[in-house]
């Protein structure tokens, strides 16, 4: 696995001048807007790099060349998660720097106080971003993936759009009565927030997993 991560890396660093304009792009957002968008428009971007690899490996039948070597089809799904989990992580380290500074060099310290809490929430947000293209993109390949990608979070952002229009603003919404007081401890919300992530996680893994090994090469 040591090899095709090392591979991927040296990779996506071909893309240098691509990878400067991100960064300028995400210098200027996180110096002229408000809030911490971002840390997640950061972590989201940087880690799609991980799935650009991808189109890599299958451009002009490079499958059955990878899987001659001795390379199977756990450790190739296994470095394809690593890699976006780090990359996913590092954008996430570097929007958190940018909006840090920019809120520094303009007196705006306090509004990084507040908004902090909420960069724990980017990262399970965009690692379930990032792994749910995974299989799409190793299901139907790099171009016709980008179409059913863009449809599929059309189609369920217009459904949250529709949700949040029937029940309106979040803060004006009672919760039900005689509830436990351990069910609104944000602590035990989190712990679940973070099992169901790791639950999804491992469906993406195992869906992964069917699919390359369902595969011809």
């Amino acid at each position: 696995m040591k090899g095709l991560f090392i591979k991927d890396v040296r990779l996506i660093l071909t893309m240098r001048q691509q990878l400067i304009i991100f960064l300028a792009v995400c210098g200027l957002i996180a110096f002229t807007a408000e809030g911490s968008f971002v840390v997640g428009y950061t972590a989201a971007l940087l880690g799609i790099l991980g799935l650009s690899t991808l189109g890599f490996d299958e451009y002009e039948n490079g499958f059955p060349f990878l899987f001659s070597l001795p390379v199977d089809v756990r450790t190739y799904v296994n470095e394809k998660y690593l890699l976006c989990i780090l990359l996913d992580v590092a954008g996430l380290i570097s929007g958190t720097v940018l909006f840090f500074l920019a809120c520094l060099t303009r007196g705006r310290m306090a509004m990084f106080q507040e908004d902090i809490v909420y960069v724990v929430f980017y990262l399970p947000a965009t690692l379930l971003l990032i792994l749910s293209i995974l299989p799409v993109q190793m299901i139907f390949g790099r171009e016709k993936s980008r179409i059913i990608t863009f449809v599929l979070y059309g189609v369920l952002f217009g459904l949250s759009a529709v949700l949040a229009k029937i029940v309106g603003p979040l803060d004006k919404v009672k919760s039900p009565q005689n509830l436990p007081e351990w069910v609104s401890n944000p602590f035990v919300i989190s712990a679940v927030l973070c099992m169901l992530v790791l639950a999804v996680c491992v469906i993406l893994y195992c869906i992964c997993l069917k699919v390359m090994r369902n595969k011809e090469f």
